[in-house]
């Protein structure tokens, strides 16, 4: 049998940078919504939410 990777070893775990990077990002957008009483989050062609 092959040993894998550690890249390989943290795509299965879940652990891939990019997924942290995703993970970092909605968080903020979250944070954002929740404390502050009106604003916008918005990913161009895919997701504009706007609340007051």
């Amino acid at each position: 049998m092959n040993e894998l990777q550690i890249a390989q070893q943290m795509e299965i775990v879940g652990g891939g940078v990019g997924t942290w990077i995703v993970c970092v990002v909605v968080g903020a957008a979250v944070y954002k919504m929740l404390f502050s009483r009106s604003g916008r989050v918005s990913i161009p062609k895919l997701i504009s939410i706007e609340w007051r």
